[in-house]
């Protein structure tokens, strides 16, 4: 039982219920409860309007919902401020006509839902209690007041209703389910050759005029993208902290500060033991305490407490120790259990205690005995946590002045030198990065920005990491143009052998399956085509031993005739074509019992469900009258 507690006091976190809220509501948008005179509408559904300011508020709530998943890897330069506003605006629509479908169904969430919902969100507690500060905490983070975070949490529950009732609302009969479960399990005998690409590449040949017409007819494929390199000079935190001289005085000042920490945080440490008791349904809450006291007057009388916790404690992990549950923090085992602890003396025993876990008697064995390292084995430790809490306003001051310098130098050269940084360079890169640091969507973003490539400016200052930033200035500017035949030949040459070959192959797997199927010997055609039938009996759909695409064609050929067989082509990965051969079809026999039926049948229908809603969602959003403004886009539709 106290280890589910532990494990629970160490993953609630990962399992919060808002958590997944947040995101829902980050899909669907924000809405702005306060109105605005200056706040134009961008759009209009049905006679609802939406205004820029609930736009900019979605936008925002998506892009900090963005922040969060991405973490670290959060790169500014890939947001797409245009698709965030589409992606915003249609999410907003789609909220408007189904609140408007809500509206028409009648359909309440009451306060006291809402007050539940909130209350009981483990990302709302402390210590197993509602903590109204973690409420204001986490609405705040999320750019919203506690009105909107209600208001969007009343229309989030109304919205599952209404998908819940049109989900549930999807079946799966067992007639359908038998039959699924027969397709399921039909089996095919298929054979199979292959038609090499790479020999039909081989043996085509490609003249020059045949390139050069290539060449001369695709004047957008075989160009050297525009590239530039660039000179740039990183300020870098970690260096600056390795220069900042730390004194004796500070570091004794600071160790005699971590010792006193060290002790205290000792004495807040409580080593304890119990023995737990747990009511259960042959021993309900009075009989359980009862035994307890037994267990206490069994102490009085001189047994050991290790030995007694050792043959009745309903603890595993404790009992095996004698009891010992050693250094425990405050809360952990709730408001009762440290109050007893709290009133014991090193060495005394509790009577028994009624905790939300069951009856414990509680041992004191004292405080946590601080473990203090000598000056020498911190000395390292502490010249780090020194020069780390001194850097950080002077890594402040020189990045405002690498800005400042920067932007009002010809080159790099005066912020280098007024700073002590060295001026490195990149190779040539192109808009898609290359290695290193031209591998940084902001470096990339900054080299090709119109300031710095076209105006020949010192870029503005550029964050690669909260402790690194840097400046650049275009070094060589490479242009696009367009690779001479010389350079491309060989590609010219290749695309056309496999634009050749891979039209000969379609040609000829054509002629070969029109052949079988008219009733051709397929002996003799592989025969005489110097190929080879592969074969295999009762193949199921997800047979692992036979390529996917053969298998995927092999089922969606139709069933043979009688003394028959079907035939189709298909390509492969590598480019070869299989002519696939279907002899015999085998129905499936499998018979679903009730419970693998019931169980299905409730995966299907959850799946159906979600799609039919989707449906519905998309219906009403065809149908609703939808009128945008901004983005020059304006669409209609009539209700």
């Amino acid at each position: 039982m106290l280890q589910d507690m532990r494990e629970r006091a160490q993953g609630w976190v990962a399992k919060v219920i808002v958590a997944a809220i947040a995101f829902t509501f980050a899909v669907f948008g924000l809405e702005s409860l306060r109105p605005n005179t200056n706040n134009p509408d961008v759009a209009t559904v049905g006679g609802e309007k939406i205004t820029q300011q609930q736009l900019l508020e979605t936008m925002d709530q998506q892009r900090r919902m963005l922040i969060q998943q991405m973490g670290q890897n959060f790169d500014p330069s890939m947001l797409d401020e245009r698709l965030l506003q589409r992606s915003a605006l249609e999410s907003l629509i789609q909220r408007t006509v189904i609140r408007d479908a809500v509206i028409k169904s009648d359909m309440a969430i009451s306060d006291q839902m809402i007050d539940q919902v909130i209350r009981t969100a483990p990302e709302f507690q402390v210590d197993g209690r509602y903590n109204s500060d973690r409420v204001l905490q986490y609405v705040r983070s999320m750019g919203m007041s506690v009105p909107q975070f209600r208001a969007m949490l009343r229309e989030e529950m109304i919205t599952t209703q209404l998908r819940a009732g049109i989900a549930a609302s999807e079946f799966m009969t067992p007639y359908e389910l038998q039959n699924l479960s027969d397709l399921q399990s039909q089996t095919r005998d298929i054979s199979w050759m292959v038609l090499s690409a790479e020999k039909a590449r081989n043996a085509v040949t490609v003249s020059d005029a045949e390139i050069q017409a290539f060449y001369d007819k695709d004047s957008t494929s075989f160009m050297q993208p525009e590239q530039v390199s660039v000179n740039y000079v990183i300020l870098d935190r970690a260096k600056l902290a390795e220069q900042i001289k730390i004194s004796d005085s500070d570091i004794h000042t600071r160790y005699e500060t971590r010792v006193a920490e060290l002790k205290k945080a000792a004495d807040e440490q409580t080593v304890a033991s119990m023995i737990l008791l747990e009511p259960n349904d042959k021993r309900d809450d009075t009989a359980t305490l009862a035994e307890a006291k037994e267990i206490r007057t069994k102490l009085d009388n001189g047994a050991a407490f290790a030995d007694l916790a050792k043959e009745f404690s309903e603890d595993p992990d404790s009992a095996a120790q004698g009891g010992s549950l050693g250094e425990i923090e405050s809360g952990f085992f709730g408001d009762d259990f440290d109050s007893a602890l709290a009133s014991l003396k090193s060495g005394e025993i509790s009577q028994p205690v009624k905790t939300d876990f069951g009856v414990v008697i509680i041992r004191r064995d004292g405080s946590s005995e601080a473990r203090i390292p000598s000056l020498d084995q911190m000395r390292s430790s502490l010249v780090k946590e020194l020069r780390e809490q001194a850097v950080d306003p002077i890594f402040i001051d020189k990045s405002q002045k690498l800005a400042d310098i920067s932007f009002e130098a010809s080159d790099l050269g005066q912020p280098a030198e007024a700073l002590g940084l060295t001026i490195e360079k990149t190779g040539l890169f192109g808009r898609d990065g290359g290695e290193g640091i031209a591998g940084n969507r902001g470096v990339i973003a900054a080299a090709f920005s119109d300031d710095v490539l076209n105006l020949g400016a010192n870029s503005d200052i550029i964050e690669l990491s909260p402790g690194q930033v840097m400046v650049l200035r275009v070094r060589e500017h490479n242009k696009a143009e367009r690779k001479t035949l010389a350079a491309v030949r060989s590609e010219v040459e290749a695309q056309l052998r496999s634009e050749k070959a891979e039209k000969q192959l379609e040609e000829k797997a054509g002629e070969l399956v029109v052949s079988l199927t008219d009733g051709a010997d397929v002996a003799a055609v592989a025969k005489d085509n110097a190929l080879t039938w592969t074969e295999k009996e009762k193949v199921q759909r997800f047979d692992s031993e036979v390529p996917a695409q053969v298998v995927g064609e092999a089922f969606r050929i139709a069933h043979p005739a009688k003394d028959a067989s079907s035939f189709a082509s298909v390509t492969l990965p590598n480019g070869d074509l299989a002519v696939v051969r279907v002899s015999k079809v085998t129905p499936g026999t499998e018979v679903v019992s009730k419970d693998q039926m019931r169980m299905m049948g409730a995966n299907l229908a959850v799946r159906n469900g979600t799609q039919l809603f989707d449906e519905y969602v998309r219906n009403l959003r065809l149908h609703a009258e939808v009128k945008i403004n901004v983005g020059n886009n304006e669409e209609g539709g009539e209700g």
